[in-house]
């Protein structure tokens, strides 16, 4: 089990269950935003490692569908 970054919580966020019947609308989404997106990352540069987690998250569920 990966260890969860927050404190005092002992659960994840979201189940594979959640990731299977949401990530096809998330995906869309995030193609449809991906430039606000960009832009957004520039005015904070320090976000840039979540932004490419999300990057990866998406490509995983992309490669499932």
């Amino acid at each position: 089990m990966i260890p969860l970054q927050e404190l005092k919580r002992y659960a994840r966020r979201h189940s594979a269950f959640w990731v299977g019947l949401y990530g096809c609308l998330w995906v869309g989404a995030m193609e449809f935003w991906s430039d606000l997106a960009i832009a957004l990352v520039r005015l904070k540069p320090g976000k840039l490692p979540y932004f490419q987690r999300g990057l990866r998250a998406m490509t995983l569920i992309q490669s499932a569908l």
